[in-house]
Parts: structure tokens; C-alpha cells; sequence
């Protein structure tokens, strides 16, 4: 953070202002962000962060009471319009956003008039976000509410250092196709214009992936997407909690007096469940679940009791109202049905908690039963067993939670089968306590060791390594000083190994790739440029090496086919694969069906792959049926294949060789002192990844992210480049000794 201003965005701010007998005092707002950005350090800036989000009071409130708001951040609250926040936030966000990213497409309600107020909202967000920002700004977005902004922010600021964070899960492709194609593809593109995108989990940070390659088309490396010039750099931050809060927490008086309170009017044993009213929380299933175990267990009637709070919210949106009757409804069945004269099984508040409320249920209960049925981290399983300083109690958590993939000590259950959640109740309520001890101990090691405080700095160290990554591999037109310094640097070699592509590269692609024949011009350069005995000339395709050897005859370079499967020099043709073709019996029917699903596309055989060819399909369908085929086959192919998403082909070979791995293998042949690889398609990203040394240089051709230093346009402006190679005369070797 040193020398840089933090500028924070999400929906609301921490705070509000509330307002009794005509005084207006402020209401500072508690919660897991709120923790985590007030627990960085921020001191090595000498300006205040700003925090920007939405403000739940009018204007006429903020001027008269701003001054009652005075900590560590500048506020800038965005005034909405009223309708345009309806829209916005209880509309798309909460309509279409929340119960989609959750898994509950029959719970979305979408509506254009919604997308359009939500493209509103980020827009006018976005417009505050420019009247504060410095080049050196690093700039966090939160949450599904501002999806969009990012991009909007970089079509503003190109320069920006923009960071998000997705604070609940990220749903496979197959319910993200439920949104229109211009709306998911708005989303998609929007998150791309960060430079850092952070999740809870592993799966989720796949499950973009996936979407966007197969929405957009983009490719991904080491879950790097390369996008509009930039790398976007996406990864897993399991978001944590201020352990020392909850944990200290355990002691304080007025905790123990409500602990102590508990346990003296519920003497058995106290099952404790507490979240905010949301379908997503799994409250239903929980009682279902209840009624199950006290039906198959009566021997616990009398013996415990479930206290099960739940936290108001969104009243105002039908769903959440609906499931408030239902959890009422519910919690009066089983407890006529159970309840005796002194005994009743559910304690139900529906309310918010104080502070030392929630620390005594915590601590007074044996089972925290945590079961939603998709949530992307779940904090209140973190809190509790922070503040177990007894190290004693059971945490009943369900599998769908992201807190599941870290807290494997907790017992896991599936929240949808309510035996099975009945089961797992029992054997938390038998346990015994060293088995509670040591599955406590393991999961509060972990609680404490990825705190809030360490979520927040990891992710902030990714982001400062992002803006360092873009100021050391920024892709720069090859004009002015950079091709004054490429052309030094071919001049004064001694040795020099160019290696460039074919298709896209030498010569222009058509739609009939087999008729792409050289034109004069190049066959004249190429000529040239192997006479001069410095130039080593490597032509390097995916094309097969029959089909290269016909096209180049008589050229005296090298060549590499099949994305190096095969290599041709002075001693005729190689290749290193051990692959006897036996996959493409499978391959091939598969491709065949495409074929004739898509009109124009076509099949070409090679010896060790198979190539589905859709240059001459419409761009629209073949586009789909690509993404088809890509997954397709990804889902199917095993671990020795590697499927290519190519320009207009996606080609199916053996995972062994690629152009990285044959570019690497010719430049470290001899010690030459200048290599140049040139190409303009996603194959020729491995050979730039592979050539990243001093003395190497790299140029993409055309438009697109790139792992390349350098960039050209178009054909004409590489063989404008070659002829200089070409006219430069051929050096006389150094002398080893004075004349």
C-alpha cells in the first residue's frame, strides 16, 4: 500500500445516519468487509482512502450531518435516483443476480427495464469513481452489485489499477446461459476490465473461466485471461474474519452473563442457527431436517432445544416475505406437534442480534448448525469457532458453503437430505469432548491464520504484482524507439534465428486455408534472408507437413508443422511423437457431427491431430458451435490430448508438443544472440511465453492480449520488416586478434 490511495467501491457505505425527536446520530456498520478494509495499513499514504458507495440518506441529510463521520476514510456517497436504485439493487441485483449466482434460477425475475437501471447505477457510480482518481490509485471493487464497472472505469482510465472482489459464488456456464447474451457478455466484460479479480474458492474462479472462454472466446493460462491488450489475473482469496475479536470476546462480562443466562433456562442441550432471511440460507430444510431427528430420536424430546434466529432482510421484495411466513408456519407445526407442557424443541426471534448476544449463543451451544444451501463463504461458521476459547462444541455445517472447502473438521452434510442432516445431528450431540477438542483446535488454526487482516493483504500484494506485471511485459507498438532498438539489436547479432508463422503471419488467411499459397514477395525475402550465413529462418505452422513441404518447396528454411510435432532441416524430416493416431477413431465421428451441423465447416486430418475448420461459417454460428465443440471436448478428451482453440479451428493433438517447447528447443540449439519469433495466433502465445529471455523478442500480429513485447498490425507491416532484415548486409565475423 505504500505511496498508493486506496479508493474502496461497494454498494453501501459503513455507516448510516439515523434520525429520533429531530437529532441525527450516526450508525456505524459492522460486517466482514467493513472488518477487513478499517484492518489494512494504510499510514504509508500521506491522503485518506475514499470509500464510494451508494447512500441509503438523501443529500440534504449528508450536508448536515456529514461532519458527525470522522475516521481513517474519505466518504463520497453516490445519490441515486429512486427508481434507478429499485431497478438497480432490488431489481437486477437482487432479483436476477442473487438468486442466479446461488443456484435458484426459478427464483429470477428478469426484466429489461432492470438491466437497464443496473447499467445506470455502475455508470453514475463509475462517473464519481473519475472525479477522484490518480494515476497511482489502486482502486477495489465489491461485490455483484458493480460487475460492470471495472470495464467502465478502464474505457475511462486505460492506465487504472483496478482490483474485484466476488463475495458470493460464481455459478457454472450452464445457469449463466440462462441470462440473455447481451447481459451475460455486458457482465463478463465488465469483471475483465480489472486487472485482479479475487473469489472465495477454487471452483468458482473455474466456473468463470469456463464462461468466459466459452462466451467470449478468450483463453486462459495459469487462470491469467488474456483480454483487450491486458493479462487479467484471477484467483481464490477465502475471505476470513477478525479472529481476535470473536475469540477475546469469549470473557467479557456481559458475554458471560448472557452465556451463564442461557444456560440456566435451557439446561439440556442447545442446538444454535442464526442468518439473515434468504432463501438461500436452507431455514426450511433445517427445520425439515429437525422434525426428522426429533421423529427418528425421541429420546432427545425434553433434552434440548433449537434456538433459531433469523436476521431481517429485504422485506420489501415478495420472495423474502413469502419465506418469513413459511419459517413461521413451520416453527408452529413442529413445535405443536413436539411440545409438551414444559418443553418446547424451537426457540424462534426474528430479529437482530447485539454483539454479546451472539457470542453467548455461540458459546453456550453444543451444535452450531450452519446448513444454507449455497453460500460463497459463510462467516458466522468462522465466528463461532473463533470464539470457542473451550475449545468444545460441534460445528454442523453444510457442504454447498465455501467455508467447507477449508473447515474439513467441521461435520459436512448435504442441507437438501434431511436424514442424512438428522444423522449427523445426533453424532454431533454424542460426541465426545477431546473429539470436539481436537476438530476445534485444527479449524480455529486455520481461522486465526487466514484472518481478515491477511485476506485483505493477500489480495492487495496481488494487485500491486499486477500493476508491477503490467509495467514490466507492457506490449509496445513496434515503431520509434522500439523498432530503432529491435533493428539495433538484429544488426549488431552475430547469430540469429528468426522464427516465424505462416498463416496470419507471411500470408493473409482466406477461407480456403489449402489455397494460401506465398506470394513472390515472400519466397524473395525469405531467399534473401537465408543468404546472409547469420540468418537462421524457422517457418513455423500448425499445418501438417506434407501441406508445408508443398508450399514452401524449394525454400531453404526450416520448417516446424503441426505445432512442432514435426521439424524439417538439412537431414529432411522428424518428429519425436510416439503417437499411433489410435484417439482419432474417436475424434474423428465426433467432428464429423459438427460438420454437419454447421454448413462450411470441414475436417482436416493430419498425422498426429485432427483439425474442425469454421473459417467460412457465419461468424455467429460458428462461434457457438465452436464453444460447443470446446467443451465438448475438454469434457471428453484424456489427459495426452490437448485441444487448440485456434483462429476459426479448434484442433485436437498430443499434449506433448507445441511451438513453445520446439521454439525453446531451436533457440537453445546454439548460442545465438538474437531470436525473433513472430506469429499472430493463440498457438504462438506459447512460443512467446516460451522466449522471454534477454536477446529474444517477440511480436504479435494484430489486435489481443498477448504474452508478446511487441505489436504489429497487420501481413504487410512483418514483410516490411523482414525486407530491412533482409537488406542488411552480412557482417564479417569479429576478428580474435589485432591486425
Amino acid at each position: 500500500m505504500k505511496n498508493n490511495r486506496l479508493i474502496i467501491i461497494s454498494y453501501r457505505l459503513p455507516f448510516s445516519f439515523k434520525t429520533e425527536n429531530k437529532t441525527t446520530t450516526l450508525k456505524p456498520s459492522a460486517g466482514g468487509l467493513v472488518t477487513a478494509v478499517k484492518s489494512l495499513d494504510l499510514s504509508a499514504s500521506s491522503q485518506k482512502p475514499i470509500w464510494i458507495g451508494c447512500a441509503d440518506f438523501t443529500q440534504s441529510v449528508w450536508e448536515k450531518s456529514k461532519h458527525l463521520v470522522n475516521d481513517d476514510f474519505e466518504y463520497v456517497p453516490v445519490f441515486l435516483d429512486k427508481a434507478v436504485n429499485k431497478g438497480f439493487y432490488n431489481g437486477f441485483s437482487n432479483s436476477v443476480l442473487w438468486p442466479l449466482f446461488h443456484y435458484f434460477p426459478g427464483f429470477v425475475d428478469y426484466h429489461d427495464e432492470y438491466l437497464t437501471a443496473y447499467q445506470a447505477a455502475n455508470q453514475a457510480v463509475c462517473e464519481k469513481v473519475i472525479e477522484h482518481l490518480k494515476p497511482t490509485d489502486m482502486v477495489w471493487v465489491h461485490d455483484y452489485h458493480f460487475l460492470a464497472l471495472p470495464q467502465l472505469i478502464r474505457e475511462r482510465e486505460p492506465e487504472a489499477t483496478i482490483g474485484f472482489f466476488l463475495h458470493i459464488p460464481f455459478p457454472s456456464n450452464e445457469l449463466l446461459r440462462l441470462l440473455p447474451r447481451r447481459c451475460r457478455d455486458y457482465l463478463l466484460e465488465g469483471l475483465l476490465g480489472a486487472d485482479l479479480i479475487g473469489f472465495h474458492t477454487n471452483d468458482y474462479l473455474i466456473h468463470f473461466l469456463q464462461s468466459v472462454s466459452l462466451n467470449l472466446g478468450l483463453s486462459h493460462n495459469l487462470a491469467k485471461v488474456l483480454y483487450q491488450d491486458r493479462g487479467v489475473q484471477c484467483q481464490a482469496f477465502p475471505i476470513g474474519i477478525n479472529y481476535g475479536l470473536y475469540h477475546d470476546a469469549y470473557a467479557q462480562p456481559d458475554v458471560v452473563s448472557e452465556r451463564d443466562e442461557l444456560k440456566k433456562s435451557y439446561p439440556g442441550k442447545i442446538i444454535f442457527s442464526v442468518d439473515r432471511l434468504d432463501y438461500t440460507k436452507g431455514v426450511m430444510q433445517r427445520l425439515d431436517a429437525l422434525e426428522a431427528f426429533l421423529q427418528s430420536h425421541p429420546e432427545w424430546k425434553g433434552n434440548l432445544v433449537f434456538i433459531l434466529v433469523v436476521v431481517p432482510s429485504r422485506d420489501e421484495i415478495q420472495t423474502y416475505w413469502e419465506r418469513k411466513q413459511m419459517i413461521e408456519q413451520a416453527v408452529g407445526r413442529i413445535n405443536g406437534k413436539f411440545a409438551t407442557l414444559t418443553w418446547v424443541p424451537i426457540v424462534y426471534r426474528y430479529a437482530s442480534l447485539a454483539f454479546p448476544q451472539l457470542i453467548a449463543l455461540y458459546t453456550a451451544c453444543d451444535v452450531a448448525m450452519i446448513t444454507p444451501l449455497r453460500d460463497g463463504m459463510n462467516l458466522v461458521a468462522k465466528e463461532f469457532i473463533a470464539t470457542r476459547q473451550d475449545q468444545q462444541g460441534v460445528l454442523l455445517l453444510s457442504e454447498l458453503t465455501g467455508a467447507a472447502n477449508e473447515l474439513g473438521d467441521a461435520l459436512l452434510v448435504n442441507p437438501l437430505d434431511e436424514y442424512e442432516v438428522a444423522d449427523q445431528l445426533n453424532v454431533a450431540l454424542m460426541m465426545p469432548p477431546e473429539e470436539q477438542q481436537r476438530r476445534m483446535a485444527v479449524m480455529q488454526r486455520r481461522v486465526e491464520q487466514y484472518d481478515v487482516k491477511q485476506w485483505a493483504n493477500d489480495f492487495f500484494d496481488a494487485l500491486a504484482a499486477t500493476r508491477q506485471g503490467k509495467r514490466k511485459n507492457h506490449v509496445r507498438s513496434l515503431k520509434g524507439t522500439g523498432k530503432h532498438k529491435l533493428t539495433e539489436a538484429f544488426e549488431r547479432a552475430q547469430s540469429r534465428l528468426l522464427l516465424i508463422d505462416y498463416d496470419g503471419t507471411l500470408v493473409e488467411f482466406t477461407n480456403k486455408p489449402e489455397l494460401t499459397a506465398p506470394s513472390a514477395q515472400v519466397k524473395e525475402l525469405l531467399n534473401t534472408l537465408t543468404q546472409n550465413s547469420q540468418n537462421k529462418v524457422v517457418v513455423m505452422s500448425e499445418r501438417s507437413h506434407e501441406k508445408l513441404e508443398e508450399l514452401l518447396d524449394g525454400l531453404p528454411v526450416d520448417i516446424v508443422a503441426e505445432h512442432g510435432t514435426y521439424l524439417r532441416q538439412e537431414g529432411g524430416w522428424r518428429s519425436s511423437v510416439l503417437d499411433d493416431g489410435s484417439w482419432k477413431d474417436t475424434v474423428r465421428p465426433l467432428m464429423a457431427d459438427f460438420v454437419s451441423r454447421c454448413e462450411g465447416s470441414s475436417i482436416e486430418e493430419k498425422n498426429h491431430s485432427l483439425a474442425w475448420h469454421y473459417r467460412s461459417v457465419a461468424d455467429d454460428i460458428g462461434f457457438d458451435r465452436s464453444r460447443e465443440m470446446l467443451t465438448t471436448l475438454m469434457a471428453l478428451l484424456p489427459h495426452q490430448l490437448r485441444v487448440i482453440d485456434g483462429n476459426k479451428v479448434i484442433e485436437v493433438k498430443n499434449v506433448d508438443t507445441d511451438k513453445g517447447r520446439m521454439a525453446k528447443q531451436l533457440a537453445f540449439a546454439f548460442p545465438y544472440d538474437f531470436v525473433l519469433a513472430i506469429g499472430d495466433d493463440r498457438t504462438d502465445e506459447d512460443m512467446f511465453s516460451a522466449l522471454a529471455g534477454q536477446d529474444q523478442y517477440t511480436i504479435k500480429i494484430g489486435k489481443g492480449a498477448t504474452n508478446a513485447a511487441y505489436r504489429l498490425d497487420n501481413v504487410q507491416q512483418v514483410l516490411d520488416l523482414l525486407s530491412e532484415f533482409a537488406n542488411h548486409p552480412a557482417k564479417e565475423p569479429a576478428s580474435s586478434s589485432a591486425e
